[in-house]
């Protein structure tokens, strides 16, 4: 039963269906055309018959006028002699109902007026033919007929043709239906048989893609880049799952540690110890919890006109004082007016974990450089800088050049850095400032 509904899948396609629908109104088009060319030949070949057997009808109603119905018979018999097609068919018929004149064997039985009948030729066959009775003023019936033999015949030959067209156009329709459909049932079955490997757990299973960049090409490149980005995103939360496992280990037994100080010898200093293991531990975890709301985009909804020299000029003034304890000169240099679409407090938290950075890392007694232009904000040191590597690796959770994290820091400041940049469509670069590190954070083109 699974197999029967497999084979016919394309059935419920959708090219399918639109397949169908194009195939009905190509019929009826056609009815449509066979309809027009019927008017244009069989159709015209009936109303000219009728065209001719109303002017032969008064013409011999004209003679009867003249002549009574001998003038009638007359006419009759001269028109018959001259027929030499043989399509011409009379009666006259006297009140009693008896044939005075014509090639018409009987008197029509209906009332005067128009009718199909049956004739009989002179070597006994029969044709169809169309007929106008009309009575006479002194009795009796004049009748007057044309032979509908070719007008019969050109009608089937364009209702064989009509059938002929219409099977050939259905037969194509549903073939190309068939191939069509098909088609795109088996190209959304393999795209099925790929999501539900990827939903299984197979993250590093792809669509094809192939050259022909038609709609199910672009879909497979794009379902392909959003599985990436998936898998990215696992593999960052797999690595942020044993980052916390670890990185939080030693804090944690550290606290323990002061807390089983405390419990011995419960003095003052040592509450302290464990009050700031404590408030570190929750600074990590407030740190993760601004980056994960930071990546989820809510903050997004708040964003102003903000001025970024402003905030600039603000950064360099709150951080000299640190700079000038490790005897470092922080120079700005800003360019006024430089403004953004974005959260005024995550722009300022951004740009001061990459001023404290330069900060910590620089080199002491060196020079930072801050600036901020139209296109970029550029931060510099002259420290040691960071590896080529290293360059991307930094910007993971708790990722520190510092293996044996012998050295303060959560790991968390440049991931908190690279999701404010990313909410605000910013790209950030790590450059090396020959010596030490050059942060350059590239602005929108267009900004409001």
């Amino acid at each position: 039963m699974a197999e029967a509904s497999t084979r016919w899948a394309f059935a419920r396609t959708t090219a399918f269906r639109v397949t169908l629908w194009h195939l009905l109104l190509t019929l009826a088009g056609t009815a449509l055309v066979g309809g027009v060319a019927w008017w244009t030949t069989a159709g015209f070949a009936a109303r000219q018959a009728a065209a001719e057997i109303e002017r032969g009808m008064g013409v011999l109603l004209q003679s009867g006028a003249l002549s009574g119905a001998r003038g009638i018979a007359l006419s009759i018999e001269a028109r018959l002699a001259a027929d030499r097609t043989g399509q011409e068919f009379y009666l006259l018929a006297a009140p009693d109902g008896q044939r005075v004149a014509g090639n018409l064997a009987d008197r029509p039985a209906a009332a005067p007026g128009w009718r199909e009948g049956v004739a009989r030729r002179p070597d006994g066959g029969e044709v169809p033919v169309l007929m106008l009775a009309a009575p006479l003023p002194a009795g009796g019936v004049l009748v007057v007929g044309r032979d509908l033999s070719l007008a019969r015949a050109l009608e089937q030959r364009l209702l064989a043709g009509a059938l002929w067209v219409g099977g050939a156009v259905l037969a194509l329709g549903l073939a190309g239906g068939w191939l069509i459909g098909r088609g795109v049932a088996r190209r959304a079955a393999a795209m099925d048989g790929v999501l539900a490997a990827v939903q299984r757990g197979e993250l590093d299973r792809r669509l094809q893609v192939g050259t022909g960049g038609d709609e199910f090409d672009r879909l497979a490149a794009r379902i392909n880049a959003t599985l990436d980005r998936v898998q990215a995103l696992m593999a960052a939360l797999r690595q942020v799952t044993d980052d916390i496992a670890h990185d939080l280990r030693t804090p944690l037994t550290r606290l323990r540690q002061r807390l089983d100080a405390a419990a011995e010898a419960p003095t003052a200093e040592a509450i302290a110890a464990a009050q700031r293991e404590a408030d570190a531990l929750l600074e990590v975890f407030s740190a993760l919890l601004r980056i994960a709301q930071v990546e989820s985009g809510t903050r997004r909804a708040g964003f102003t006109k903000v001025d970024l020299s402003a905030i600039v000029e603000s950064v360099a003034e709150v951080y000299a004082p640190a700079a000038a304890e490790r005897r470092q000169r922080l120079d700005a240099t800003v360019a006024p007016g430089v403004t953004i679409v974005g959260d005024p407090a995550l722009l300022t938290q951004m740009l001061a974990n990459v001023v404290e950075n330069a900060v910590r890392h620089g080199r002491e007694g060196g020079r930072i450089a801050l600036s901020v232009t139209p296109q970029a904000i550029i931060v510099a040191d002259d420290g040691t800088g960071i590896p080529e590597a290293e360059r991307e690796r930094v910007f993971r959770r708790f990722h520190r050049l510092d293996a044996a994290r012998s050295t303060p820091g959560s790991g968390l400041g440049l991931a908190l850095v690279k999701a404010v940049a990313e909410l605000h469509g910013l790209s950030i670069a790590l450059e090396d400032a020959a010596p030490g590190l050059r942060v350059r954070i590239a602005l929108p083109t267009a900004q409001a």
